[in-house]
């Protein structure tokens, strides 16, 4: 894919240490065939894949990211369909930043076959903050060769969360269909076992198919998603049983 504008990616950064609250859009995109259906067994979080941090999230994950590119391409190589990424495929976006406590920061990119993926990593502890899954809403809704690109980019975006957040082998379909909910079910942002798991858009007001989104996922204190108010996956899931049965 066409690399997207380095502003773009800036400003859907910007955002990682902040709750979601603006309004998404309304996308119309079918549910990808193969997808949970929240009655399995959740995976279980590993305890292993986060730690405190004095960032403004108070949290961040323990891969640096090549960790975390070899984990992906790990997964990928399991499941298949949503192909692997070089370690020198990442390039920095701009110079460092300070989040709110002052902690330093520095974003960074990969231009993807139709996404791009982005990152935020400690500068003093290498460690990551947040990942993402970056494209156009034109390209999200588009197909190639009768194969949907949001089918792909929900998958990569659930082997992302899956690498980073070291959820078990066998969690890439219900990290999907997250990712689906928070995507076309009016749910601005879903927490899961500590994670938090949203899409944000910039919208192009003249054009919509040329607006930009982006799946995240990061880690939150629990206090932090307290003040955020977030809907917690499985609540979701119990909610939308109970509306089933009415």
């Amino acid at each position: 894919m066409k690399k997207l504008p380095i502003l773009f990616i800036s400003i859907l950064l910007c955002v990682c240490f902040a709750g979601c609250g603006e309004d998404k859009g309304e996308l119309k995109v079918d549910r990808p065939q193969k997808i949970s259906t929240g009655d399995e067994i959740l995976p279980a979080k590993n305890l292993k894949s986060v730690e405190e941090s004095p960032n403004v999230n108070g949290l961040r994950f323990t891969q640096t990211l090549d960790e975390f590119t070899d984990k992906y391409n790990e997964i990928s190589n399991t499941v298949g369909g949503v192909g692997i990424l070089s370690k020198d495929g990442w390039k920095k976006n701009g110079g460092e930043i300070k989040d709110n406590n002052g902690i330093k920061m520095q974003y960074y990119y990969y231009d993807d076959d139709k996404s791009n993926f982005t990152a935020t990593v400690e500068l003093e502890s290498g460690r990551l903050v947040n990942v993402g899954c970056a494209t156009t809403m034109n390209n999200f809704v588009a197909e190639s060769d009768g194969i949907k690109n949001s089918d792909i980019i929900l998958k990569k975006s659930a082997v992302m969360a899956q690498a980073v957040c070291q959820f078990p082998q066998g969690s890439t379909q219900m990290l999907q269909n997250i990712f689906y909910v928070t995507t076309f079910e009016n749910t601005k942002e879903l927490r899961y076992q500590g994670f938090i798991f949203s899409l944000e858009l910039s919208e192009d007001k003249n054009d919509s198919t040329k607006s930009l989104m982006q799946l995240r996922v990061f880690p939150v204190t629990d206090e932090k998603c307290k003040d955020w108010n977030i809907t917690d996956y499985e609540e979701y899931l119990d909610k939308t049983k109970a509306s089933r049965t009415e």
